[in-house]
């Protein structure tokens, strides 16, 4: 018969050894999510080598982690191994970009329909600072922080339409921003300015709940992203 204390101390082993693999999958997640992110944004671009030790010191988690996660985008298609070894995040096919375009355009229509009758005043509220933000970060050349404030954009558009299963596979999704057609191609400038005009017209037409007018106003924004991103 074992003593109380054998038992505590089985005990304590057995949480330590279920904590450990716990703790592994935590940061596995962690980097997942942060690199799925950073690639949506464009802030890890195309063709660019995502190296683990230095993703892991700056994520802090250990390489392990990073290398589950890069599995995982890889099954994804967000990277590809290279012939010599590591992962480069993927550049879209033409093919893929009119995929994207075409995917983007049917959630986010049905997402904006919905929203002009379940958008609260909180949902716009957020949506217009984030157009701010957007334009603020343009204005201070912190082109990184623009990418994300469009990202974010349509993705609080979503939101809004009250339908969380929508949102939910939206997100789940990890439909990333139109790339540029060269891979180390930086954004105009001029793009930012149009985006901005677009984010202002749709969120214009959802205050005022007019359905046609907004869908008109998000397929002109996607059309426009996917003749710009092949060019």
């Amino acid at each position: 018969m074992q003593s109380s204390l054998s038992l505590t101390n089985n005990r304590a082993s057995s949480s330590r050894e279920e904590q450990a693999p716990n703790a592994e999958r935590t940061q596995a997640e962690l980097a997942y999510q942060e690199l799925s992110h950073r690639i949506l944004i464009l802030e890890i671009a195309p063709n660019d080598r995502i190296v683990e030790q230095f993703w892991a010191k700056k994520l802090q988690v250990n390489r392990s982690a990073v290398r589950e996660s890069l599995t995982r985008l890889l099954g994804e298609g967000l990277v590809y191994q290279g012939e010599r070894g590591g992962f480069f995040v993927s550049e879209m096919t033409d093919d893929e970009i009119h995929e994207i375009r075409e995917v983007r355009e049917i959630l986010e229509t049905a997402a904006f329909t919905l929203a002009c009758d379940n958008a609260t005043t909180k949902h716009i509220k957020e949506i217009e600072e984030t157009c701010n933000d957007f334009a603020n970060f343009v204005r201070k050349g912190y082109f990184t922080g623009a990418h994300e404030a469009d990202l974010r954009f349509h993705h609080l558009l979503m939101a809004a339409s009250g339908n969380s299963r929508l949102a939910h596979l939206y997100e789940r999704a990890h439909i990333p921003l139109f790339q540029r057609k060269a891979a180390l191609a930086r954004t105009p400038l001029e793009d930012f300015i149009k985006t901005e005009k677009e984010h202002h017209l749709i969120l214009e037409a959802l205050r005022k709940r007019d359905k046609k007018l907004g869908v008109q106003h998000l397929r002109t924004h996607f059309n426009r992203g996917e003749k710009d991103a092949l060019e």
